[in-house]
């Protein structure tokens, strides 16, 4: 029987190649956890994009009936700031605008969020930002320190500082699945929420007992 990992993303572009570009670039950024299902009796890691965060985490309710032998994942923006030791769950069940109750089949594991949102994560590699909006781009504008306690306001106006003059910018959100494509992992990790995704998901993936 063939099994996935299946991780559910809120978010991407709009066009033709859409789809096919957001899997891409969420896929490579995932590889570390890609190779770890394949180590560990699953096909792949796929990437399912949700476009609007309602339709990602329908699409993540459902995955028992569409993919019931599967691992299934959601990945979305948290939007607000997360406190120390709270729960994921709680985080959106309180959200204005979401309310997402906790499948009963579901654990904690099966969440992760991007704090504030993806943005932050795009952040924590200034040389993949430079990479990818290449001359005129400015790095003094960004932030580098407490990254995950910064609005999204601060950090949208820094990216658009940053690249305003640039051979791209200036930044826009769908930019973002572009750019993690080439985001370094371990750069992610330097974030609380960004390790958590490759930590915790990589003990799921693995099978071992949730602590």
């Amino acid at each position: 029987m063939k099994r996935h990992v299946r991780v559910y993303i809120e978010g991407g572009a709009e066009g033709r190649t859409a789809d096919r570009d957001f899997r891409r670039g969420w896929k490579k950024f995932l590889n570390e956890l890609h190779e770890l299902a394949r180590a560990n009796d699953y096909q792949s890691l796929e990437i399912v994009r949700g476009k609007s965060r309602g339709n990602a985490f329908r699409r993540f309710t459902k995955h028992k009936t569409d993919y019931p032998n599967d691992l299934c994942v959601l990945l979305a923006d948290a939007e607000t700031e997360v406190p120390d030791g709270a729960h994921v769950w709680d985080i959106v069940a309180h959200q204005e605008g979401d309310k997402w109750q906790r499948p009963s089949w579901v654990t904690e594991r099966h969440l992760y969020l991007m704090v504030h949102f993806v943005e932050t994560w795009l952040l924590t590699d200034q040389d993949a930002l430079k990479k990818f909006f290449k001359q005129g781009f400015n790095q003094k504008p960004l932030p580098t320190t407490n990254l995950e306690t910064r609005s999204k306001d601060n950090i949208l106006q820094a990216l658009k500082k940053a690249t305003q003059s640039s051979k791209k910018g200036p930044y826009q959100h769908g930019q973002a699945h572009e750019i993690i494509e080439i985001v370094r992992p371990d750069k992610v990790r330097t974030l609380w929420h960004g390790r958590r995704l490759f930590d915790t998901l990589g003990s799921l993936i693995r099978g071992e007992p949730e602590t």
